[in-house]
């Protein structure tokens, strides 16, 4: 799937490298074992991710887990890679680089189910930045921000 690059190496001020932000959902009551699969991860699974570029890889969660009534659990995942890192590519590389790592994917694909706004050949949906703190103070004496005139008055 087409994934969008947030924040690259020609962006100022930024370490080298990308960052990709993607969300998918849980399917109902596999919180737990979908947790405890990622506090212990396979070794072979998290050496691969490594070899293909990914320096960082982190998912967080919220929704049903917390006790939130009618709530479907969601997870995003934040990304950091390699400039040379091409999701097309890598990943068909990390899911096909052992047996194991296949496994691994075919059972974590158990687990999930697209968010409602995935598009329909999306599995993790693409998030997009809206805001970016060090972006912003970069340019903050050279603006006044968007509708700033109307919280003066």
């Amino acid at each position: 799937p087409a994934i969008r690059v947030i924040r690259d190496a020609r962006s100022p001020k930024h370490a080298m490298g990308k960052t990709y932000v993607q969300t998918i959902c849980l399917r109902d009551g596999c919180v737990a074992e979908y947790v405890a699969y990622h506090a212990d991860s396979w070794p072979a699974v998290v050496k691969s991710l490594s070899h293909v570029g990914i320096t960082e890889l982190k998912i967080y969660m919220s929704g049903a887990e917390k006790g939130a009534e009618g709530a479907q659990t969601r997870l995003v995942m934040v990304m950091q890679t390699t400039d040379g890192f091409d999701p097309a590519v890598d990943f068909a590389k990390h899911t096909n680089s052992s047996p194991v790592v296949a496994e691994w994917e075919r059972r974590m694909k158990e687990f999930q189910v697209p968010a409602p706004e995935a598009l329909g050949h999306e599995w993790w949906t693409e998030m997009e930045e809206v805001f970016d703190l060090s972006m912003q103070l970069e340019t903050a004496d050279s603006r006044t921000g968007y509708k700033a005139a109307d919280a003066a008055e």
